[in-house]
């Protein structure tokens, strides 16, 4: 397996589409950052509208990879037909071979109103796949904050495609109450790649809060998670993410982001030893 650091442990200094910030960090900076930290793995996830670049840009991009001796992943959200595409354009031509995507579900339904969802999952992914083989690419659903694990391993059983399989994250999940242990023993048979974020719950009048901390501070056991994952014969790329808050300026959230991520790294090195 190898430790890498993935555009969302930079969520704030990126950037989202609700919080923009005047001058966001770019894939070449973010790639410095990978240099900086010893890792040789990036993930440029849909915070970064790479669907939208020119090929000059994503050539820049390209070569910067290849001159560091770096592997690459993509992410994306959505499956629209032409964005997908285009998002498999971007990823073979990046050299990823792992597009991640996400599959957003109405909670606000009935138990058989998820049911149909899960099965327009199956349904649209499904005619997806051929052209993600075309393009020589796996595709990678995220268990998200809007749909469940076992949702996404039903999806991921009835697409029934070895090109097709998860990308399985640490903390999502604990919007369902779902123990990441649980998570990880799910999903684990079905990962094409992982994200590790850590995180503390903390009792509000309104209800519990979750919040990210850096690896290794929070309530994840990751030596655990990397067994199982290991049980399971994985040996992909596992990507630091981040679910930190905002401070009261963007100065002082991109310096605590900063340090969040030297912390991450060296919890990564020292005691998961990568």
């Amino acid at each position: 397996m190898n430790f890498g650091i993935g555009s969302f442990a930079y969520r704030w200094s990126i950037g989202r589409p609700y919080y923009r910030p005047e001058d966001p960090m770019t894939v070449d900076q973010l790639i410095d950052r990978c240099v900086k930290y010893g890792v040789k793995a990036v993930l440029l996830c849909n915070n970064i509208s790479l669907h939208e670049f020119t090929e000059e840009q994503l050539t820049a991009i390209r070569d910067r990879i290849v001159k560091e001796g770096m592997t690459v992943e993509t992410g994306s959200r959505g499956t629209d037909f032409n964005y997908f595409k285009r998002m498999l354009e971007v990823s073979k031509f990046l050299g990823s071979k792992v597009l991640r995507i996400g599959w957003d579900m109405d909670r606000d339904t009935d138990a058989a109103g998820l049911e149909r969802q899960v099965q327009k999952g199956i349904e649209t992914i499904g005619a997806l796949m051929p052209t993600a083989h075309e393009y020589g690419v796996h595709v990678a659903i995220e268990n998200g904050k809007l749909n469940d694990v076992y949702e996404v391993k039903k999806i991921i059983e009835g697409v029934n495609d070895p090109f097709f399989g998860c990308a399985l994250d640490t903390c999502n999940s604990t919007c369902f109450m779902t123990p990441t242990e649980t998570v990880v023993r799910t999903l684990a048979p079905y990962a094409k790649t992982v994200h590790f974020k850590d995180y503390v719950v903390t009792l509000d009048p309104r209800g519990d809060v979750i919040t990210g901390v850096p690896l290794g501070q929070g309530y994840v056991d990751f030596p655990l998670m990397l067994d199982i994952l290991k049980q399971n014969g994985y040996d992909g790329n596992i990507f630091l993410e981040l679910y930190i808050n905002r401070c009261d300026t963007h100065a002082e959230t991109v310096a605590y982001e900063e340090e969040c991520v030297k912390q991450s790294m060296a919890y990564a090195h020292d005691t998961l030893g990568f």
